[in-house]
């Protein structure tokens, strides 16, 4: 029994000492990344949708703190829903399968706290959370109906997402939340992430939810699968 407890001392020791001779250097680093969103809309009927995440980061591994580190960054974000639904023409009792589209595009700012920990020369991993900031840019309501000759309604349904509206599903431009991602890297380059966006500002509009849904707060979820390249 004695042995193997000092066989476990000096394994931790050997781990230890193997962690602070590969400890992240100080100082600041890029990283270049793409992947994709897997978003929502929380408190709706919605179902998830894919869309795009592109952008970079810059950590700040802290002196003296054994690969602590500050990260932030600008990154292109889609965000959104969807929902299939019977499309009801009018008039008649006929109706025919559609998909109601919301596509909303953010410029999103994290400023997280991570920890970086490397095994090795070749293999690391890291972890970080904070709050995330993010402004609409681009949004559209869309339906794609599963027939020809709907062109036309097709295109007036169109929309866009952030229209200040009490009659069209209106989205304000401004959100914020909380994030959390964990990632691997390799040779100090290669990095695979995987994150989470839990927002928690109120999506809608006011004129559009006190005329319609009063009481109703959807907010934005989003898990991203991302590859990047640290400079």
């Amino acid at each position: 029994m004695k042995k193997i407890f000092f066989a476990a001392v000096a394994l931790l020791f050997s781990a230890n000492a193997m962690a602070l001779d590969n400890e992240p250097e100080v100082g600041i680093t890029t990283t270049a990344f793409l992947g994709m969103n897997i978003s929502n809309i929380n408190n709706t009927a919605l179902d998830a949708k894919v869309g795009g995440k592109a952008g970079v980061r810059f950590d700040y591994v802290l002196p003296n703190a054994h690969g602590t580190y500050v990260s932030s960054g600008l990154a292109w974000s889609m965000k959104g829903a969807k929902k299939d639904r019977p499309y009801a023409i009018p008039g008649t009792s006929t109706t025919m399968d559609a998909t109601y589209k919301t596509n909303l595009h953010y410029l999103e700012i994290p400023i997280h706290v991570g920890f970086r920990y490397n095994m090795d020369k070749q293999f690391g991993f890291y972890g970080e959370f904070g709050p995330y900031f993010a402004i609409g840019f681009a949004g559209r309501q869309s339906v794609n109906i599963d027939a020809d000759g709907y062109s036309q309604v097709e295109k007036d349904f169109r929309y866009n997402s952030f229209k200040n509206s009490s009659t069209l599903t209106s989205y304000q431009r401004w959100d914020a939340g909380m994030g959390f991602l964990v990632g691997a890297e390799y040779n100090q380059h290669y990095n695979l992430t995987l994150g989470f966006d839990w927002g928690i500002t109120d999506m809608f509009r006011d004129k559009y939810r006190d005329a319609n849904l009063p009481g109703y707060e959807p907010r934005n979820f989003a898990f991203t699968l991302a590859f990047g390249y640290r400079f």
